[in-house]
């Protein structure tokens, strides 16, 4: 099991998406606290969404305060926002539009035009955020992320050369499902994140949690996301944890690491 990685295996689905909800609200006061902004980025796909439904009731919805929220998104399919598999587009239907008090920032990524162009706009609209709040690198307080079957995350895919970028903060890449143009965060954005959080829910993720979690050396690319300086998280429902049992002998159903 690789260590340095708290892995928390919740009761059920449910309780899966409110724990990693509750990381937002945790994150949310603290920066509220503290009297200044939370920068976070999410991720699509059917599990987080139903985490941002999350967001739209209660303590969620009255608790966090959404007006120090900045929202940018870790990846982002070069589609128009009103597709269907815009990670923006389905942000916005699942939770920003249908929040009282609206967030500080709204940072989707740009679809109209060359990718690699797109993919600079973006990391010049990181780098305009960063500096206003006096940082010269991007320092998320949060990442959401989630995990495909072979094992990419964010849009950083097997075999792509976006895997070994050190400098840029975004990329251009073309691949998954469906196979089009995104622009994806690096490395050099994620690796530097205060806290990071995997979020996996369903049988259909048992098998690369369990590659991801035990696997060594360390060759997917959701393995390489670890910030130095920051905190991962995989939150996870019995499902999805099924197989870490028996290649650890040290997780259970019901087990959670302190979160």
């Amino acid at each position: 099991m690789n260590t340095g990685i708290d892995i928390r295996v919740e009761a059920d689905t449910g309780a899966a998406l409110q724990a990693a909800a509750d990381v937002l609200l945790e994150t949310a006061r603290s920066a509220a606290a503290g009297g200044g902004c939370v920068s976070i980025a999410i991720s699509g796909g059917s599990t987080p969404r139903g985490m941002h439904r999350l967001w739209t009731r209660n303590p969620y919805a009255s608790e966090i305060a959404w007006d120090r929220v900045h929202l940018f998104w870790v990846d982002e399919r070069l589609l128009p926002y009103v597709h269907p598999d815009s990670n923006f587009g389905a942000a916005r239907t699942d939770f920003i539009e249908k929040l009282a008090m609206r967030p500080a920032g709204v940072h989707p990524v740009p679809v109209a035009g060359d990718p690699e162009a797109l993919a600079r706009r973006y990391e010049e609209e990181l780098r305009a955020h960063f500096r206003m709040r006096r940082l010269p690198e991007p320092v998320f307080d949060l990442i959401f992320l989630g995990v495909g079957a072979d094992g990419h995350t964010a849009s950083l895919f097997p075999g792509s050369p976006a895997l070994e970028e050190r400098l840029r903060w975004t990329a251009a890449v073309k691949g998954g499902q469906p196979e089009v143009w995104r622009v994806s965060l690096t490395y050099a954005v994620l690796n530097r994140a205060r806290r990071v959080v995997f979020l996996a829910c369903g049988a259909s993720k048992a098998a690369v949690v369990g590659r991801v979690l035990t696997a060594l050396p360390p060759d997917l690319p959701a393995q390489r996301v670890r910030p130095p300086a920051g905190r991962v998280t995989w939150v996870l429902d019995p499902a999805a944890a099924a197989l870490l049992e028996s290649a650890s002998g040290a997780s259970t159903p019901d087990a959670k690491t302190p979160g």
